[in-house]
């Protein structure tokens, strides 16, 4: 039954934030929904991409796993970055900070179903709960987000 909600979670956020963007379009922020979303899908390919790789890899070549932590800042980052071209900060920070979530609960779920090489942190990484990972995910992922907005305007 957690699970389920668990998977719908994010979902629900998602569609809750892109509703909340369309309605402001017509106001005075120009926002393009549609690079939104590609900046959005963008990142949970890129996440998708590191957690299943990452676990198969880091189990086979016998890495931890924890390894790839700094790949996963680097795309917040690059979605800050490339967020400031296209959004606003708060937008952008909703962007970075969902993909954050998708990544501590969808993509911490396979990381967990691929057997990915977590070495002596394998119960504690099993038994961490929902709201410590959701937390440390949006804090992490807000953080280099915004060093990318942030960045992007002084290049």
């Amino acid at each position: 039954m957690a699970d389920r909600h668990l998977a719908s979670a994010p979902i629900s956020a998602t569609i809750y934030a892109l509703t909340l963007a369309a309605m402001l379009k017509g106001t005075d922020m120009t926002l393009d929904l549609k690079d939104i979303i590609i900046l959005f899908a963008s990142g949970l390919v890129a996440v998708t991409t590191i957690d299943v790789l990452g676990s198969i890899s880091s189990r086979k070549l016998n890495y931890k796993y924890v390894y790839l932590t700094p790949v996963s800042f680097l795309v917040y980052y690059c979605i800050g970055y490339q967020g400031h071209f296209i959004a606003t900060l708060p937008w952008t920070l909703i962007i970075v900070c969902l993909t954050g979530i998708y990544d501590g609960t969808i993509g911490w779920r396979l990381s967990i179903i691929l057997k990915a090489n977590f070495a002596d942190k394998e119960e504690y990484t099993k038994t961490l709960s929902l709201s410590s990972r959701i937390s440390g995910m949006i804090v992490m992922s807000g953080i280099f987000g915004f060093l990318g907005f942030v960045t992007a305007g002084h290049v």
